[in-house]
C-alpha cells in the first residue's frame, strides 16, 4: 500500500473515532437469543454512579481507571454496559459530557450540561456532585408523593372490593325476597336491585366498557390536545396546583443554582431548567421569560409578568438581581419551596384519608339502608 494512501486510511479511522456519538438506548440483553431492553436503569443508580465516580478521581485515580473500576462493581448490572461505553468513547478521545449525551434516558440533558462545565475548566467532580445532588432531591420529592398516596388508594380499592363482593355475592339471594314482598320498594333498594342485577348479569360487557373508557382517557390524555388540558388544568385544581407549582418552582430554582455555581451563564442555565419543570404550560413561561432575558429585562419581571410563579420567589429573585446574590437565593429558594410542596402533598393527603374512609362509609351506608327499608315497609304493613 503507497504511503498517501495509508495516511488516507488514518484520516479516515480518526474521523470516526471522533464522529459525534447518535442516542442510545441503553443497556440491551438476550432473551432466546432475542435483543430486548434490559431493566431500566434508575435515577437512584444514576446518582450513586456520579458520586462514586466523584469520590474516585477526587482520590487520585484518572477517569478511564475509575470507570472501569465502577464497570467491575456493576458487573451483570444494566449499567455496566452504559460505562463500557463511556469507557470507549474516552479512549477513542471524546469527551466526558458528548459520551453521556449519547444515553438519554440514563443521563439527562440537565446532568449533561452539568457535566460539560468541567469542559470551561470547571472541576469535575463539583460537577458530578452538582448533577448527583439535584437528581438525588427531585427523585426524593417524586418518592415521597408515591408513598404519600398509598393508603388512600388502598383504602379505595379495599372498598371498591368490598362493594362489588356484597353486590354480587350478598346481595342476590335477598333479591328474590324483596320481589316477594307484597309492598312498594323503596327508591334505594330498587337502585340497589338495578346494580346487583345488571353487575351479575352482564359482567363482560360491564368490564369491557370500563377498559374501553379508561383506555379512550388514556389516549387522550396522550393525545396533544388532552396533554395540553390536562397541563393546564393542573393550574387550576385547588391543592394540585399548589403542589405542581411549589413543586416546579423548587426544580426550577436548585437546576438554576447548580448551573450557574458550575459556570453557566443565566440564559444557558435557564435553557436547561425549562427541562426540569413537570408542567407544560410552566416550561412555556420559562420559554418565554428565556427571550426576555435575552432581550435585557432581566429575569426577575419577565417571570412575575407570565403570572405562573409565586410572588415570593419573583421578589426573591429581583432582590437578588439588585444586590448581586441571585445564586444565593436561588438556592434559598429551592429549600423553601422544595419544603413547602412536601408540607402542601402531607396535608392534602392528610385530608385524603378521612375523606375517603367517609366516602366508603357512605357507600356501606346507603347499601344497608337500603336493605333494611323494605323491611320496615313490611312490618309497617303487616301491623295496619
Amino acid at each position: 500500500m503507497s504511503t498517501s494512501a495509508r495516511r488516507g486510511s488514518k484520516k479516515k479511522a480518526r474521523r470516526k473515532a471522533k464522529a459525534p456519538a447518535g442516542p442510545r438506548n441503553g443497556p440491551k440483553k438476550q432473551f432466546f437469543g432475542l435483543i430486548t431492553p434490559s431493566t431500566k436503569i434508575k435515577t437512584r443508580d444514576v446518582v450513586a454512579f456520579a458520586r462514586e465516580f466523584a469520590t474516585l478521581i477526587e482520590a487520585g485515580v484518572a477517569a478511564v481507571p475509575a470507570l472501569e473500576l465502577m464497570k467491575e462493581a456493576r458487573a451483570g448490572r444494566p449499567f455496566e454496559s452504559v460505562i463500557q461505553g463511556l469507557i470507549d468513547d474516552l479512549n477513542s478521545g471524546r469527551p466526558l459530557a458528548e459520551s453521556m449525551a449519547g444515553y438519554p434516558k440514563v443521563f439527562n440533558r440537565f446532568f449533561v450540561r452539568t457535566v460539560s462545565t468541567a469542559d470551561r475548566g470547571a472541576p469535575i467532580t463539583g460537577a458530578l456532585r452538582q448533577a448527583a445532588g439535584f437528581l438525588d432531591t427531585a427523585d426524593s420529592a417524586v418518592a415521597s408523593a408515591r408513598k404519600a398516596m398509598v393508603y388512600p388508594m388502598i383504602v379505595l380499592v379495599l372498598g371498591l372490593a368490598v362493594t362489588v363482593m356484597m353486590l354480587t355475592v350478598a346481595l342476590p339471594p335477598m333479591i328474590d325476597l324483596f320481589n316477594n314482598l307484597d309492598a312498594e320498594l323503596p327508591l334505594p333498594t330498587r337502585v340497589l336491585i338495578f346494580m346487583s342485577e345488571s353487575l351479575t348479569a352482564h359482567p363482560l360487557e360491564i368490564v369491557i366498557g370500563l377498559a374501553v373508557i379508561v383506555a379512550g382517557g388514556v389516549r387522550y390524555l396522550k393525545s396533544k390536545r388532552g396533554h395540553a388540558a390536562w397541563h393546564r388544568a393542573q393550574l387550576h385544581i385547588p391543592v394540585l396546583s399548589s403542589v405542581v407549582v411549589q413543586n416546579d418552582t423548587a426544580r426550577i430554582a436548585a437546576a438554576l443554582s447548580s448551573l450557574v455555581d458550575a459556570g453557566l451563564s443565566l440564559p444557558e442555565a435557564l435553557e436547561v431548567a425549562t427541562e426540569t419543570a413537570s408542567n407544560d404550560m410552566i416550561r412555556a413561561a420559562l420559554v418565554s421569560t428565556r427571550k426576555r432575558l435575552l432581550a435585557g429585562d432581566g429575569l426577575a419581571r419577565p417571570m412575575a409578568d407570565t403570572g405562573v410563579f409565586p410572588t415570593t420567589f419573583t421578589q426573591a429573585l429581583r432582590v437578588g438581581e439588585n444586590t448581586g446574590t441571585l445564586d444565593v437565593n436561588l438556592r434559598r429558594m429551592a429549600e423553601f419551596y422544595a419544603r413547602s410542596a412536601d408540607d402542601t402533598l402531607k396535608s392534602f393527603v392528610a385530608l385524603l384519608e378521612p375523606l375517603s374512609t367517609v366516602v366508603i362509609a357512605m357507600l356501606v351506608g346507603f347499601m344497608a339502608l337500603a336493605v333494611i327499608m323494605p323491611m320496615y315497609s313490611v312490618l309497617g304493613t303487616l301491623g295496619d
